[in-house]
């Protein structure tokens, strides 16, 4: 007895959707439509960096104050020079210029949990 159960829809394999359509099926099963554009994207985490320079006065505590902060910049130069570092903007501004240079085009900026996520695009050379 032969009961009324709908049919699953069958998806075409590759072969019988490029004889249909000419066209190739993407990695995603859908086709590949000539003469569209096509897009990779690049997404880019961005930290911000919270650390704070060394500092010669807490290195004098953690000692005991048995070196001053001045002695301790004196003779550790390298570790406790004031190093000046671009404004935030001036370092995106940097970064955004590269990527472009590259061809990437900044499409969204949004965040995923506590990460803030950059989503770039650009045309896909075959």
């Amino acid at each position: 007895m032969a009961t009324d159960t709908p049919e699953e829809p069958r998806h075409p394999t590759e072969p019988e959707e490029q004889a249909r359509t000419g066209s190739p099926l993407d990695a995603l099963g859908g086709t590949v439509l000539p003469g569209h554009e096509r897009w990779e994207y690049c997404v880019i985490h961005v930290n911000e960096d919270t650390s704070q320079q060394p500092s010669a006065t807490a290195a004098s505590e953690k000692l005991g104050g048995s070196m001053s902060p001045d002695f301790i910049e004196q003779q550790f130069p390298d570790q406790y020079r004031r190093k000046p570092s671009p404004h935030p903007a001036e370092q995106l501004g940097r970064f955004l210029n590269k990527m472009g240079s590259k061809g990437w085009m900044l499409t969204n900026i949004t965040s995923l949990g506590p990460l803030q996520m950059y989503i770039f695009r650009r045309r896909k050379l075959n």
